[in-house]
């Protein structure tokens, strides 16, 4: 489960608007959403200015938050005549400790070393070799590289991939994904590694193999 907190500090006298639209429109949206389990509206037990409100929603999980916000989730978004009312935004997200281990149930670790004809690709060392040559990946760019290693020429889809990238965390998606991928790539075709990495929109990444060109 994810929790989402969206936080704003309102402008002076535009108080009484912001929070009518608040409690009219937004959260009896969010409560009929059938992916958020609960959604509430706070205000400070303190009198003062700034005012403030804390929106707190239980979503079922961070895709289903991407799929109500879009891919940019993680920023805070505000219709235009919420805007007029507001002074600063901001969304932190939590994940709810007894939900993260079931995340990666029937999940695989992938292994720490797998060789493909003549490359080797070593995850403790973090090293690619082949013919002699050898290139440096970053944790994250390893992790990805063992995962589609592990099965090469089968398609792997970003959410399998994020899981595998970041063990435990929901906290990331197909955006996080294709950084890494890109980064990558970018390595791989810099140091003439005889590897490639190809995509199918909407199927998800896969590791091509010298011999299969």
């Amino acid at each position: 489960m994810l929790v989402r907190h969206f936080r704003g500090v309102i402008l002076d006298g535009a108080e009484d608007r912001l929070l009518g639209m608040l409690n009219d429109d937004l959260l009896p949206r969010l409560k009929a959403h059938p992916a958020v389990l609960a959604a509430t509206l706070s205000i400070p037990l303190e009198v003062g200015r700034p005012r403030e409100f804390l929106m707190e929603t239980h979503w079922r999980s961070v895709r289903d938050l991407m799929r109500f916000a879009g891919d940019n989730w993680r920023t805070p978004r505000v219709e235009p005549a919420e805007e007029e009312c507001l002074a600063s935004v901001s969304a932190h997200h939590y994940v709810t400790m007894e939900f993260a281990p079931g995340s990666m149930a029937g999940a695989p670790p992938p292994p720490t070393t797998v060789v493909l004809d003549d490359v080797e690709i070593d995850g403790t060392s973090l090293l690619v070799t082949w013919d002699g040559l050898a290139i440096h990946l970053p944790p994250r760019e390893m992790a990805a590289m063992l995962a589609l290693a592990a099965r090469p020429g089968d398609l792997l889809a970003s959410v399998e991939l994020a899981r595998l990238i970041w063990p435990g965390s929901a906290l990331v998606g197909p955006y996080d994904v294709r950084r890494v991928i890109h980064r990558l790539r970018t390595l791989l075709r810099s140091s003439g590694a005889p590897l490639e990495i190809h995509n199918l929109h909407g199927k998800g990444y896969g590791l091509e193999l010298p011999a299969r060109r």
